[in-house]
């Protein structure tokens, strides 16, 4: 009988979870409190009970170590075990409390930590609220090897015959703005003039043969301008911010970021491509409206993809079905099948990172893998300077890595208005605000929850939804980017425009037509080129 019942003690102690067999400390702490043993009898530990539980441990870890699968997570969690046999009970309860949170699934969801939230402000809790309201998670795409090029089939024909200058076609006035497409303060919305509303396809074919995508890609420019024109078709003109204005918006601060040594270190030319081709298609066929609001009235893309990351899924499935379903606009026929699956793994996954579900997921990480200590760029590395240092040495090499670079890459592409120079700035704010606008009314109108409550067109105040954009969403992410590609002239617009949107909220001006006469008559001294390129 005595036998019996040690053995259930052992199964008892070997079933509970690593570092937490029997709890000597909170016991330890009743004693301390009271002058009195105050332990339930079962919590007494003898030292042969002890050594059991311990052997027990053992057990279970040996079993753990001798697992044939085995993930990242197991060994971090085998080797807190391993650190917990001879530590003290403190110690141990601190070490249960870190293996509790890494049994978490999601190591990197989206909470905000409570100190920072303000949620006296609506205005604020409405939009930040709606953007980073937790989704389930999507898969993570795979890289090819960095020792792997791009594979592009043999062509029955040259690329310099079915070339096409496109540059000729453009007018003095397009080809004289689109010779600035390098520069952060590009005047987009000139563009969208110029252009009659088909920017996308001019900047796109401008930065596409900068960057030598159909070479990459091992189809024509002809192809190219097809695609485009089929791409910008499908963006919806009539809603005034997620149109093909925003997509060649994305797409010039993609490019820029591309131009900065670090990426071009770090990515090769089918990356580049990939991030360029992501940039351009990443709203696709937007409707002007969230994903909640889909899954609130049933729409049949959110019946579809059962209400997870609605637009971001439709957006990339959208791209590879417009593309691949007519030969004439196949700008990926060129390539072999595996790379056509490299392209396509990159190209998804960094449309679905534009998701703001996702926003600090994928910020945390980069932070904690990417981001490196910045001594290690300008302090000598076994006696070399920081410029004799090889690339690989300060850069991330691994395949995960690389992506959450690209991932990092196109968030800030898609969210970079509040580092814009201040007229344009504004004229996203605007425009983002009408939207939204647009969004509460129909939602009153057929009787549908209200997303965002506080974006009346009557009551809500611009420059609180833009300070409560930047505080919890630009400024830590821009900040961090910064620092990883060296890129100071976004820092400068965005706290210039930070203070603008402040200055606004002390006088009182909240509404846009309000915000529009104040541009009109007076604005801050910015100036108009950053002369950084």
């Amino acid at each position: 009988m005595q036998q019996k019942r040690m053995d259930q003690r052992v199964a008892t102690a070997g079933k509970r979870r690593c570092g937490d067999a029997i709890n000597v400390s909170t016991a330890r702490r009743s004693f301390s409190c009271t002058g009195q043993d105050q332990r339930p009898r079962h919590h007494y530990r003898p030292q042969t009970q002890h050594s059991s539980a311990q052997s027990a441990r053992r057990q279970s870890l040996a079993k753990l170590h001798n697992l044939p699968l085995e993930a990242p997570i197991t060994k971090v969690i085998s080797l807190i075990c391993t650190a917990q046999e001879n530590s003290n009970d403190q110690v141990v309860q601190i070490l249960d409390k870190v293996v509790d949170i890494l049994r978490v699934t999601e190591l990197y969801s989206s909470h905000l930590k409570t100190e920072n939230i303000k949620y006296d402000d609506p205005v604020t809790s409405d939009l930040i609220g709606a953007l980073i309201t937790q989704g389930p998670v999507h898969v993570t795409s795979t890289r090819r090897s960095s020792n792997d090029s791009a594979t592009v089939k043999s062509q029955p024909y040259g690329l310099g015959i079915a070339k096409m200058n496109f540059m000729t076609s453009v007018t003095p006035q397009i080809k004289e703005l689109l010779d600035m497409s390098l520069y952060w303060d590009f005047n987009v919305f000139k563009l969208e003039e110029l252009t009659m509303k088909r920017p996308l396809v001019h900047l796109g074919m401008n930065l596409l043969t900068h960057f030598e995508v159909h070479k990459t890609l091992g189809c024509d420019e002809r192809t190219l301008h097809a695609w485009l024109t089929v791409i910008e078709g499908h963006y919806h003109a009539k809603n005034t911010y997620h149109n093909s204005t925003h997509a060649a918006d994305v797409l010039q601060a993609t490019a820029m970021f591309l131009e900065k040594d670090r990426i071009k270190r770090l990515l090769d030319q089918l990356d580049e491509a990939c991030c360029l081709i992501a940039a351009i298609t990443h709203d696709i066929d937007h409707p002007g409206k969230s994903s909640a609001f889909l899954c609130n009235s049933q729409n049949d893309l959110a019946i579809l993809y059962n209400d997870i990351s609605v637009l971001e899924s439709h957006h990339a499935a959208l791209t590879f079905k417009l593309t691949t379903k007519d030969e004439r606009l196949n700008i990926f026929k060129g390539l072999e099948k595996d790379t056509y699956k490299v392209v396509r793994q990159n190209i998804i996954d960094m449309i679905l990172a534009t998701e703001m579900t996702k926003h600090f997921e994928h910020l945390a990480k980069f932070v904690s893998v990417c981001n490196k200590p910045s001594t290690l760029d300008e302090a000598p590395v076994d006696g070399l300077t920081p410029s004799e240092v090889s690339p690989e040495a300060i850069m991330p090499t691994s395949a995960e890595e690389i992506n959450l670079v690209k991932r990092m890459l196109i968030k800030c592409a898609d969210v970079s208005n509040p580092t814009r120079p201040l007229k344009m700035c504004v004229e996203w704010a605007k425009r983002i605000a009408e939207e939204y606008f647009n969004q509460t009314d129909e939602e009153k109108l057929n009787h549908l929850p209200v997303v965002m409550p506080m974006f009346d067109r009557v009551s809500c105040s611009i420059p609180k939804s833009q300070i409560g954009f930047m505080d919890y969403i630009i400024n830590d992410m821009f900040e961090t980017w910064d620092s990883f590609i060296d890129m100071p002239e976004m820092l400068y617009y965005m706290r210039s425009n930070y203070q603008y949107w402040k200055d606004l909220e002390e006088k009182g001006t909240i509404s846009i037509n309000d915000i529009c006469k104040m541009m009109t008559t007076t604005l801050p001294k910015i100036p108009e080129s950053s002369g950084n390129h």
